[in-house]
């Protein structure tokens, strides 16, 4: 007999054992926690699974440490070097072929005109910035890596430590944004198999002569090579896409964290103030009251985050909407050009213009609305600091208000462009006037086209008649 039976003698084995069995069933409980609690700063597969596809994730989750790490030596740091040399090929090479092509007269078959030539360079310098603005993702996420894992770290620290929850829906809506990531794509590979219009087809010829070099010839006079071209250039350009676009979502994700972060931050301080003031405040079973004393620190450390976010986006934001704003006014100028000259539609040409021009303003909205909800949710913090404390609250609820105040008042929350400008609604109404008064005046101007085209044509027709 042991010695713990001697001393215990009315413990049977049997209750030992079960003793035993609860304790194991107790620790193995509390290592399915911590395992939930790991990771959970983490997007939803589709587009998690997208970014480490294309090459747009240099760090990679230890499961052991329950932590993000970085190290040149990984693939997944091999996988998006060899991306950014990719991309930074093509967009050397597609530097000498626009360069070519400026010093070249156009070389198009005899069928296509000038009108087709100028539409097939418009479209190009589209896809020459969306190139460009995926070659500066990667290599920001390339050199900002190490950064990266340090900050996704932070984020499952401070949720872990504030008792916030800024996690809440990040899965779900990181999977809408996965979907319409690639329902852009099968839509368009729809409309090339359902019959790709002429205009496309032309754009994506010229697009194989700038991004490859490739002589007209080789397109226009070997048919099965031009359709093995179409193809290569097909796959270049959905990629190029996706790294564009999957780099912006990851922003939206983050602005997404940012926002439940302030929510739920300005319902701990409603209910701060709700108990200093004597007001019965209801919360959750074993859950207290988070103090004045903790809001500080916790909005301390929400403000550094916001910090980090533009750090780490700056370079992002500021190529995508130098470029966007370039690219709806191209799209839409090729609108105007087919109104203003009397062109016309098909109904194929119609259907991707169409799809293309949605999805580039529903981008431009998705990453402006929901960096502004960061601003807005800021907004209204302050607003409940108004309420201001009682006569009777005590010093230390005096002296830590007093911080929040200054903290929320002193300068405003919002994320902004590496400081040249902040994304808010006013900011979008700016932008979104500024493309719309484009589009107006382009048509204006090419409107008298369509009457001087029509007179000639009609002059022409009277002459005809006389002879």
């Amino acid at each position: 007999m042991s010695w713990y039976s001697r001393l215990r003698p009315h413990v049977t084995q049997g209750e030992m054992e079960e003793v035993r069995w609860g304790n194991n069933r107790v620790e193995a409980q509390t290592k399915e926690e911590a395992a939930g609690k790991k990771g959970r700063i983490r997007p939803g597969l589709l587009l998690n699974g997208t970014r480490r596809l294309l090459g747009l994730a240099p760090y990679t989750y230890n499961n052991t440490l329950g932590r993000f790490i970085f190290r040149w030596c990984s693939l997944a740091a091999l996988h998006t070097l060899l991306t950014a040399v990719w991309l930074g090929t093509l967009a050397i090479t597609c530097t000498v072929g626009l360069v070519l092509l400026a010093v070249s007269s156009p070389t198009l078959p005899q069928q296509q005109h000038s009108t087709t030539y100028e539409l097939q360079l418009l479209g190009v310098i589209i896809i020459v910035g969306c190139l460009l603005n995926a070659l500066v993702n990667v290599i920001s996420t390339l050199v900002q890596a190490r950064s990266f894992a340090t900050f996704f770290n932070q984020w499952e620290d401070l949720t872990n430590t504030s008792g916030l929850r800024p996690d809440k829906g990040l899965r779900l809506v990181t999977y809408v944004y996965g979907v319409f990531l690639y329902g852009f794509v099968v839509a368009l590979v729809v409309v090339a198999l359902v019959g790709a219009p002429d205009l496309l087809l032309a754009i994506g010829d010229l697009l194989a002569r700038v991004l490859f070099l490739l002589p007209s010839s080789w397109i226009y006079d070997h048919p099965s090579a031009s359709i093995v071209t179409r193809v290569v250039v097909s796959v270049v350009m959905v990629q190029v896409y996706l790294v564009y676009k999957a780099s912006l979502l990851l922003f939206v994700a983050v602005c997404h964290l940012l926002h439940n972060f302030l929510q739920d931050w300005r319902a701990a301080l409603h209910k701060a103030l709700d108990a200093v003031w004597g007001v019965e405040v209801e919360v959750e079973v074993g859950v207290e009251v988070v103090s004045l004393e903790h809001l500080v620190a916790s909005h301390y450390q929400l403000v550094n985050m916001l910090r980090y976010s533009e750090r780490l986006f700056s370079t992002t934001l500021q190529f995508f909407y130098g470029t966007q704003v370039v690219t709806l006014c191209l799209e839409l100028y090729l609108v105007a050009y087919r109104v203003g000259v009397g062109a016309g539609y098909q109904r194929e040409e119609a259907l991707w213009q169409t799809l293309v021009i949605l999805q580039t303003c529903s981008v431009f909205l998705l990453v402006s609305l929901r960096a502004s909800r960061v601003a807005e949710e800021a907004d209204m913090c302050i607003d409940v600091i108004r309420r201001g404390l009682p006569f009777t609250a005590t010093d230390k609820d005096k002296f830590h208000f007093g911080e929040l105040t200054v903290a929320l008042t002193a300068s405003p929350i919002c994320i902004t462009g590496g400081r040249f400008f902040s994304i808010t609604r006013p900011f979008i109404i700016t932008v979104v006037g500024a493309v719309l008064s484009y589009f107006v005046i382009v048509l204006q101007l090419k409107l008298p086209a369509v009457v001087q085209q029509r007179a000639q044509l009609q002059a022409a027709n009277i002459t005809t008649y006389d002879d």
